[in-house]
């Protein structure tokens, strides 16, 4: 029998030495550029603090968060290297920005202009090669940069397709190339690539790569991370809450939507959608117990799913919504196959507030 971690009743496993691995795979595959450990969304749902942590300490140059709350988090927790903000702060935020020594982005003219006005402030220029979302367009990077003079860092660009489109990858780095052979940029660090592109798109490395997703080893496409010598970090855990054995033509939770055709054991599990164990895998997702693959009964409620046992299964027995157990495994990209997305939402959709992280 093996009892749930303290009080949990639902838990994520998360593997810093896997981590550590993940992180000098990709700075071998980086060739020599510097390292930026993309944080943000509490490390994609991995515990921020403790991953940045682990990924300076494995060689990571620097950080990047979304919000100045997440590098505020940053730095309450011991964090002394260099941060960047990603998005665009509203005004009010930039001199909390300034005071906790984070990087701000610009992304236009007008937020040149005002992170120019907080003294101190630096800050990375990013540049529209084709996204459409975020970023300055290539005919305003000079007076962007002009504004920003001395407080400017870094220059980057993000790309749309680097896990699919190779194509259109190409065509946006030829517009960054552009950009920077227009513009002298001095000693400003110069960056683009995401975890695709750090595997797939050497001519896109320049100083400093970004890998986000493939540090906690999912796969940048949907595929398998071995592949790529990227190993899992997360791994999300129930137990078997109780036991019990259905009849012929017996049901299993809302709708009934799950008959038994014949004698059937049914383990239920205290984890559901309100865990981030999604209601669209109902009928459909499997779960390791006892080191074999068992199929979900009907739907996932909020609270707890239903999964096929054995009759020997135990109260306390632990189950592997995703991750390994024996030889056995189920991936996060399996998970968000079966659920209609994509490995990022799964693991950012663990709820915090239901899931205990344990770093091991």
């Amino acid at each position: 029998m093996s009892l749930p971690p303290s009080t949990s009743r639902t838990w994520a496993d998360v593997d810093l030495s896997a981590l550590r691995h993940n992180i000098r795979a990709l700075r071998r595959r980086a060739n020599g550029s510097q390292m930026m450990a993309v944080v943000k969304a509490d490390a994609y749902g991995h515990g921020a603090s403790e991953v940045a942590r682990a990924a300076v300490e494995a060689g990571a140059e620097s950080l990047a968060v979304v919000t100045v709350e997440e590098g505020a988090e940053l730095r309450e927790s011991g964090a002394g290297t260099p941060i960047l903000v990603f998005t665009d702060l509203h005004p009010e935020k930039l001199p909390l920005a300034r005071s906790l020594d984070l990087a701000v982005t610009a992304h236009s003219v007008r937020s040149a202009r005002l992170i120019a006005g907080v003294p101190g402030l630096r800050a990375h220029l990013k540049v529209n090669t084709g996204m459409n979302r975020w970023g300055i367009e290539p005919e305003e990077v000079g007076a962007a940069r002009r504004i920003l003079g001395e407080k400017l860092v870094g220059v980057y660009t993000h790309f749309a397709s680097a896990d699919s489109d190779g194509i259109a990858t190409e065509a946006q780095v030829r517009v960054f190339n552009e950009v920077l052979a227009a513009h002298p940029f001095g000693g400003a660090l110069v960056h683009a690539a995401n975890s695709a592109a750090t595997l797939w798109q050497p001519a896109a490395r320049y100083d400093l790569v970004r890998p986000g997703v493939a540090l906690y080893g999912l796969h940048p496409a949907g595929g398998d991370p071995a592949a790529e010598d990227l190993r899992p970090v997360m791994s999300l855990k129930s137990y078997v809450a109780g036991v019990r054995r259905l009849a012929p033509g017996d049901g299993v939770s809302y709708g009934l939507t799950f008959r038994a055709s014949g004698e059937v054991f049914a383990a239920t599990v205290p984890v559901g959608y309100a865990e981030g164990y999604r209601r669209t895998l109902s009928g459909r997702s499997e779960a390791l117990i006892g080191g074999v693959r068992r199929r979900l009964l009907g739907r996932v409620t909020m609270d707890a799913s239903v999964f096929e046992c054995d009759p020997d299964t135990e109260v306390g027995d632990e189950v592997v919504l995703f991750g390994s157990q024996g030889e056995e495994a189920v991936s996060a990209e399996e998970v968000a196959g079966l659920a209609g997305t994509i490995n990022y939402e799964i693991t950012t959709g663990v709820n915090p507030r239901r899931v205990e992280r344990r770093f091991i």
